[in-house]
């Protein structure tokens, strides 16, 4: 799973978020490899969305991500830790 979903998930569902997307990025990282057996997979990886879209910047959308490979079985408690952000 790439990290801009998650990211997108978030500005999708708390348009008050005032993080940076490394911020972010790393935010959602940490909790994946603290409690989720995350591992990273790729980084810098182009995003499908490209880098002209209307909403890529620092606090919107990201034009890479780095995509992680984790338990799924932790999806749901990922997305608790999500809303918090």
């Amino acid at each position: 799973m790439g990290n801009e979903e998650l990211i997108l998930y978030v500005r999708k569902q708390n348009k008050k978020c005032n993080l940076a997307n490394d911020l972010l990025g790393r935010k959602i990282w940490e909790w994946l490899r603290d409690n989720a057996h995350g591992t990273q997979v790729e980084e810098n990886m182009k995003c499908l969305w490209g880098k002209n879209a209307q909403n890529i910047g620092k606090k919107y959308l990201p034009y890479t991500a780095t995509q992680f490979k984790f338990d799924g079985d932790k999806l749901p408690e990922l997305y608790v830790h999500l809303d918090s952000l």
